[in-house]
């Protein structure tokens, strides 16, 4: 709490007779501070006593009530302002209200941190009268009147710090209860089965996935063994990546598949110790993400086919076709575009090497349609065969594709053609 202090040293005095308060006020929180109760703070704290300097003993904040009414007033009163009382010194007799007793009895209601003395002549009441009302408690303790200095004295430094140490303690229990409330709203929020199992695999806690459907959910039980849910093989693998995660305190994951609800579903477990004897267990349904993995395999196969079926064709669409010994025909087929007469330029060159050919046909009869920037490729094709000592005839250029070429201005006068592949095979023929 804000408002608390580390050294609670506040105390509430509840007695029906005034001198009584300055007794207590003298004692406990003197004006002045007279040898004595250096003495007896030297005694109490150790240090030498005497004055002259000397620490002294702590000093209490003291409120006085003559009541027992007035005395819950007060406490309410502190813990409304955060400031509780640490201590209480209670009559036992107080007429004409509440005696000690029931005043005490109140007050523990309202603050049971609170301690307490209960202040009584030997003919009040006796400690099995209290005990009966109370029963066996460490937060009461009873002053016997006449009162001695030191035993005050030494009563209100010890109960003090016992208010101390107790709310260091509630508060300790406080901020622990609300960090396993935090891991536990954490834990309920995950989309995954979470399972406390112990180091022979029983389940000491399950809860359930969210967003999965129960029919598709594992079949895991508070207090039954996690491998009577899980096939054989699968639950010897899970006993030995629990012990080796109790052991070895690392996470251990593996997926394993099972057959739920009729069908085959894979899941994600990882084991984390918690302590030697005690592990977290967290499944996660991977089903989609694995068949979403296999399609994308699937369809990247599917693809690989059609690129090597599309890469077939096309070499099947530009075969370099031998007709003599040093004249060979390379004809054409469908759309091309750059990359394609790149591949046209590639194997022709290769071929020619091969087959030292002395004069290369490119028909172009079969081509609907050229894309742009063809027109230069057509020239590097030229070029690279006549750098090989070879002559390139093209031979069925229409309309249309010559009508391309002069449309981007491409000029092949360097270049023979003929209008048809029978007359390119004439000329080259008579070459």
């Amino acid at each position: 709490m804000d408002g608390v202090s580390a050294k609670n040293r506040r105390v509430l005095i509840v007695d029906d007779t005034e001198s009584i308060h300055r007794t207590f006020r003298d004692v406990l929180a003197p004006a002045v501070s007279p040898a004595e109760l250096d003495a007896l703070d030297a005694l109490l704290f150790g240090g030498e006593g005497g004055g002259g300097g000397a620490a002294r003993g702590p000093s209490f904040e003291l409120t006085s009530v003559h009541q027992g009414e007035q005395a819950l007033a007060a406490v309410r009163r502190s813990l409304q302002a955060g400031a509780p009382f640490a201590v209480a010194f209670v009559d036992v007799r107080m007429p004409p209200g509440w005696d000690g007793v029931e005043t005490l009895s109140r007050l523990w209601a309202e603050d049971p941190l609170l301690q307490a003395v209960l202040c009584t002549a030997y003919s009040d009441c006796s400690w099995d009268d209290v005990m009966a009302r109370f029963g066996q408690t460490d937060r009461l303790l009873i002053l016997k009147k006449p009162f001695d200095v030191v035993e005050v004295r030494q009563i209100a430094c010890a109960l003090t710090e016992k208010w101390s140490r107790e709310r260091e303690l509630v508060d300790a229990v406080a901020r622990m209860l609300a960090q396993e409330e935090k891991h536990r709203r954490l834990i309920t929020s995950l989309p995954d089965m979470v399972l406390r199992v112990d180091r022979e695999g029983r389940c000491l806690e399950v809860k359930p996935p969210r967003g999965l459907a129960p029919a598709v959910q594992p079949r895991f039980s508070r207090d039954g063994q996690v491998g009577d849910a899980l096939p054989d093989d699968v639950a010897r693998r899970f006993l030995r990546e629990l012990e080796r995660a109790l052991a070895d305190d690392t996470t251990q994951v593996f997926e394993y598949g099972h057959q739920v609800g009729g069908e085959l579903r894979h899941y994600e477990a990882r084991i984390v110790g918690l302590d030697a004897a005690e592990a977290l267990v967290l499944l996660r349904d991977v089903t989609e993400r694995r068949r979403a993995e296999a399609a994308a395999a699937a369809q990247r196969e599917q693809q690989e086919i059609i690129r090597e079926q599309a890469r077939a064709l096309e070499a099947l669409s530009m075969p370099l076709i031998p007709i003599t010994e040093d004249i060979t025909v390379m004809p054409l087929i469908g759309h091309m575009d750059r990359r394609r007469m790149q591949q046209v330029r590639a194997t022709l060159t290769e071929g020619i090497s091969a087959r030292n050919t002395r004069v290369t046909i490119v028909d172009f009869t079969g081509v609907p349609s050229l894309g742009p920037d063809v027109g230069d490729e057509i020239v590097k094709v030229a070029q690279a065969a006549r750098l090989l000592g070879t002559e390139v005839v093209l031979t069925g250029i229409g309309p249309r594709i010559a009508h391309e070429l002069t449309r981007v201005g491409r000029d092949l006068s360097g270049v023979t053609t003929r209008l048809t592949l029978q007359s390119g095979v004439a000329f080259a023929m008579a070459r």
